[in-house]
This record gives structure tokens, sequence and C-alpha cells, in this order.
């Protein structure tokens, strides 16, 4: 009995040391080489980038923000590092890796109810999978701690390996070692990031949709105020100017009048206390149009640019 104790100790031992540094090794592979074209890792990886600006946010960046046509209305350099269904907490991540290989004079930030209730508003709002190789790294750690299950957290922090073994399909050793990775084609402008929905049919609108929702369910989750404020810190810190911007929502389906009346309250607060430049289209007439949205909070390619054009006529003025 005594020497099978011993004998298992020695095993979960070792194999404690080997899962660390099967850890250490897949960390730093992985750091600096990314198999697959997803929209982050093309933003993690970039380095030497010298810019005006970049725009952040979930897809109502990434899609609704045609950076090719704002640096040429604009006459600036400019990036769109926005990803799909991202919160705040996730947009400090990237941001915080992005400025370390990268020059920025200014950020262009979205505000509106789904990033202050991203729980709901997203189906995954922090891409944990994203960031395993700069899991310990100490402002990505708090980004983790704050994110993901205590329980979660305590294992991949215990037995490291398994952070990688749980999200293997984005860490597949054999597309590195043979380089058979399968990459996707890009959808997005590998030049800018900007992705255009040129679906126009993608969402048939019905009568019910365009109806003004009644019910008053505004809330504000703590975190996602917590990393608003920590993304204009780290901008802050870096010497960058941030400017806000509402994105267009179709308001006629999407938010209570009520909601939008209360959101603005609560974002102007914002605003004023961090003394930030804001920019809101969420009620310019001319896009508040069926025909301009793909759906009822993404405009399709001919809305994109005809708000895109709005917003380069305002960053004139605050660039």
């Amino acid at each position: 009995m005594k020497r099978l104790i011993i004998n298992s100790a020695v095993f979960v031992v070792l194999a404690y040391i080997l899962s660390t540094m099967l850890s250490w090794g897949y960390t730093a592979l992985f750091k600096n080489y990314k198999p697959d074209q997803s929209k982050k890792n093309w933003t993690l990886v970039r380095k030497g980038d010298t810019l005006d600006y970049i725009t952040i946010g979930s897809s109502r960046v990434f899609h609704m923000v045609d950076v090719p046509l704002l640096n040429t209305l604009t006459n600036k350099k400019g990036l769109n590092i926005g990803t799909s269904g991202s919160s705040y907490a996730d947009n400090y991540a990237l941001l915080v890796k992005y400025l370390e290989r990268n020059k920025v004079q200014a950020l262009i930030l979205n505000a509106d109810e789904l990033c202050f209730h991203s729980t709901t508003g997203y189906t995954y709002p922090f891409k944990d999978y994203e960031y395993m190789p700069y899991f310990f790294e100490d402002t990505i750690n708090q980004v983790y701690k704050d994110n993901v299950p205590k329980w979660k957290y305590y294992v991949w922090s215990g037995i490291p390996l398994s952070r990688y073994i749980e999200f293997n399909e984005h860490y597949e050793l054999g597309s590195v070692l043979w380089l058979n990775a399968k990459k996707p084609v890009c959808k997005f402008d590998t030049t800018a990031g900007t992705e255009l929905l040129y679906d126009m049919n993608y969402k048939k609108f019905l009568r019910t949709d365009t109806l003004p929702v009644q019910k008053d369910t505004l809330h504000i989750e703590q975190r996602d105020e917590l990393y608003f404020h920590k993304i204009i810190s780290l901008c802050r810190e870096k010497g960058m100017k941030v400017i806000l911007i509402t994105t267009p929502l179709f308001t006629k389906g999407i938010y209570a009048p009520a909601n939008r009346a209360k959101f603005q309250q609560y974002l102007d607060r914002l605003i004023r206390e961090e003394k930030l430049t804001y920019i809101n289209f969420m009620d310019v007439t001319s896009l508040q149009d069926v025909r301009y949205f793909r759906d009822m909070t993404h405009t399709n390619i001919e809305g994109t640019r005809i708000y895109t054009r709005y917003l380069a006529r305002q960053l004139k003025d605050h660039f």
C-alpha cells in the first residue's frame, strides 16, 4: 500500500512537470505563430504598425466602419481591429497585446446598450481561447480571472496544459510542425481589417420587427463598465486620444424609447466623467431606413458607406 502511494505521488509529480513543460512549449510556439487566419489572430500577430487611429468594438465596428473609405476621406492611416461578439473585456485584452508592438495616436471605440450588457448582447463575450499563450502575463491573467468561472481559472492555473487541451482545435501542433494548416479564405480586408456585409437580402424585416419595443429592460453590467474604464486608462497611459462613437441601430425595432433615453443619460455621464469626444449616429434620420440595414444591429454595405461618410466629416474636426 505504501509503495502504491509513493508510485502514485511520483506519477502525479512527473505528470505535472511534463504538463508544465509542454505548456511552455505550446506558449512559445503559438505566441508568434497562428495557424488560422481569424480576425483576432490576424490582429494579435501584427507588429510595426504606425497609425493615426484604430477602431475597436464588436461586429458593429468590424462590419460597420469602412476603414479603407475612412482613410481616403480623412487622409489618415487607420486599421479596424473590431471582432465579432466581443465585450469590452475582450477588446481590452486585444488592445493590450496590439499596443505592445504597434504605435497608434487615437482609438475610436463603440459604445451602445450591447456593449454594456455583454452577457445577453453577445454569445461568447470574452473569447478566452484566443489569448491562451498570454495567460500568465499579469494584465491578461487578470482579465481571465474576471471573466471565466473561478474553477476553470484555477484548473488552467494549476494544470497549465489543460487550457491548450480544452481548445486543441485552435492550437493544433501538427499544423505548425508539418505546415499543413487549413487556412480559410479571409473574408475581411487584410489591408485595413474591415469586413463589409454585401448580402442585401440577409434579413427580410417584418412589420412586427419594426414596431417599438415597449418593455423597459435596460441593464448595465458592472464588469462591462469596469473594462470600459480600463480601455480609457490604457489609452491615456499610451498618450492616445479616445473618440467614442455609437454606430447605427435600427431603433424602431430593437430598444424601447425609454431604454434609449436612459442609456443615453448613462453614457452622457460617462463621457463627462472621462472628458471624452463623442460622435453619436444612433439618430441620424437618413440612416433610419430598412434598406440600409442587414439586420436590426448591422448596416449592410450601402448603409455602412453612408455612415462612414458621416463619420469622416465629424472626425476631420477631432483628429
